[in-house]
């Protein structure tokens, strides 16, 4: 017959289990929560995390009954615990180098062996107090940040000239169709850093009508700022000199999914905002309550890989990737979804933004599947021979999707573009006031090809920069007078550099 102090023992050890097993996704909430649109995600992890712990530990009960079962939630939070904890470096970068492909297998071993230990070690009742102690210690720092957060209220917001817009006329309303292809280099680049002639693929976007900018700049090097400013109209920074700052995460990430003055301006004029999302890259998602949704391959994304990294599972699926789990967001995902975007009320303005030709190097010159890793990142200079065979294939799809839109739509508004270029030549792992000309050369040199009404082509200068899509096309549109902007140009460090948080502004004559 069980006491109070029995049920009180249970009651410890099943929250020192839970917090076990899921301290791992506190820490990742914590760690991007500004990042985030919000913790449902995460949330539904630790929902399904908390779950396969309590079969682990049913199915232990059944097979060893006469252990304590506080005892088996123990040793199950442990193992599960052990399991989430692959990614930490260094002792992840140690086990990858010395043990390569085997580092998964010999991992989840180690998490086996940590339950088996714990089953046949921890018979001491104190150890469940001590359990529950170093769980919450673990937990604390990031329940901290959280809390913090949360009580500074923080949310996404768009500023009101981008979400308050006057109905308005346009003189025409053609459909548009704005397509980012992400990392996608200027051609001049491509022949001096990757030795590697664009030519056919520019005159053929030229056949079609295009008109493609030979001295295209972006104004960022980073998809959220680059994208969340095109749509913007506007410089997404506040301050100045040493005090100059990128806008808040939360406000630029929401720009990105349709608050954003383009989508405002374009709207009150009668159009339909279609968001495309591509599958993979969790940026450019549709928002919860967007309810023109495009959705590409389904799969797991960059937040489910993410998240998946802090355990084996994403290196063992890596090692049988040839029929791959994960939406790699290719140009054909969005051909495939023509149809369906055609059947949208028009006038319609499409935002899709494609991962191709960005890393991971997934795709050979024939499109069919290489060989990858997830990662967002991997810019390694070895591989600009790989680059340019998947560039390749997203320049024969690209243009089998213009052939397409333009064969139905005859007189559609095209925009081509990407948000930045490469960075092969390592410019994240230096600080930004080391990057050279040539880095910023790279890193700014954009695609950027404009399928325009015949009259407003001349507004095309071939040295604008990104910043002035939109400005140029609702000047087209309405009649009005075009005004570029002062060209300017940022870097805004990633999250895991010591200069995060920060804007560097570039003088304008050093990025051509």
């Amino acid at each position: 017959m069980q006491t109070r102090d029995d049920h009180w023992l249970l009651l410890r050890s099943l929250l020192a289990a839970a917090i076990l097993s899921t301290v791992a996704l506190l820490d990742f909430y914590a760690e991007n929560m500004t990042a985030l649109a919000g913790p449902s995600r995460v949330l539904h992890y630790a929902a399904g995390t908390l779950a396969i712990t309590a079969m682990l530990a049913a199915a232990l009960k059944i097979m060893l009954r006469r252990v304590p079962l506080w005892r088996i939630l123990l040793a199950t939070g442990l193992m599960v615990f052990v399991f989430c904890a692959y990614d930490i470096d260094p002792i992840h970068r140690e086990l990858k180098i010395h043990l390569g492909h085997f580092a998964p297998l010999v991992w989840v071993s180690a998490a086996l062996g940590t339950g088996i230990v714990a089953l046949a070690t921890i018979r001491n009742r104190a150890a469940v107090s001590i359990a529950l102690a170093l769980s919450a210690a673990f937990a604390a720092p990031s329940i901290a940040r959280i809390a913090t957060f949360a009580t500074r209220g923080e949310t996404a917001r768009a500023a009101k000239s981008d979400l308050a817009g006057t109905r308005e006329r346009f003189a025409r309303s053609p459909n548009i169709y704005w397509i980012v292809l992400d990392g996608y280099p200027r051609q001049d680049v491509l022949a001096e850093d990757f030795k590697f002639d664009n030519g056919d693929f520019i005159r053929s976007l030229r056949g079609l009508d295009f008109t493609v900018l030979a001295k295209s700049r972006s104004n960022f090097p980073a998809t959220v700022n680059s994208i969340s400013s095109t749509v913007s109209f506007d410089y997404t920074v506040e301050g100045e000199g040493e005090a100059l700052r990128p806008l808040p995460l939360q406000d630029m990430r929401a720009r990105v999914r349709g608050k954003n003055r383009t989508v405002a301006r374009l709207t009150s004029a009668g159009y339909t905002y279609v968001h495309f999302e591509n599958g993979y890259d969790y940026l450019t998602e549709c928002a919860p309550d967007e309810p023109r949704c495009v959705r590409g391959n389904v799969g797991l994304d960059e937040l489910d890989i993410a998240i998946l990294s802090n355990t084996p599972i994403v290196d063992l699926m890596v090692q049988h990737r040839q029929s791959t789990p994960f939406a790699w967001g290719g140009v054909d995902d969005l051909s495939a979804k023509l149809n369906a975007i055609r059947a949208m009320p028009s006038p319609f303005f499409l935002y899709a933004h494609v991962l191709a030709p960005h890393p991971p190097i997934r795709f050979r010159s024939d499109c069919s599947f290489r060989p990858a890793d997830p990662d967002l990142q991997l810019w390694s200079p070895e591989a600009r021979p790989a680059f340019v065979e998947q560039l390749t294939c997203v320049n024969s799809q690209t243009l089998a999707l213009l052939h397409d839109i333009t064969r139905t739509d005859p007189d559609a508004l095209i925009l081509l573009q990407s948000d930045h270029g490469t960075a092969f030549r390592g410019q994240f792992q230096k600080p930004p006031t080391a990057w050279t000309e040539e880095d910023l050369h790279e890193r700014f040199g954009a695609l950027d090809a404009m399928r325009l009404p015949r009259s407003c082509r001349a507004m095309a200068a071939d040295d604008l920069t990104l910043i002035d899509t939109f400005p140029l096309v609702l000047s087209c549109l309405s009649g009005a007078e075009f005004k570029p902007h002062h060209p300017r140009f940022f870097v805004t460090p990633y999250d895991n550099s010591a200069d995060f948080g920060r804007a560097i502004e570039y003088p304008a004559e050093r990025v051509r």
